[in-house]
């Protein structure tokens, strides 16, 4: 599943929803991140992570690359 950081009057936070239309993801506003994952993107909207889930996911994402 995808997270996406947007803002508000994003132009691309709507296209990157819109190519989303049909996929699960989460949008959480800029306003409720930490400014250090913020600063990851220098300012560029939307804010793209693949979101893994738990341990476990994690655990089996890992294992499958080997």
């Amino acid at each position: 599943m995808l997270l996406l950081i947007t803002k508000e009057n994003c132009m691309n936070c709507y296209k990157a929803k819109m190519l989303l239309i049909n996929e699960p993801f989460i949008e959480i506003d800029k306003a409720f991140v930490s400014s250090s994952i913020l600063e990851l993107a220098n300012d560029e909207y939307p804010i793209v992570f693949n979101l893994l889930g738990n341990y476990d996911d994690l655990e089996k994402h890992i294992n499958n690359r080997n």
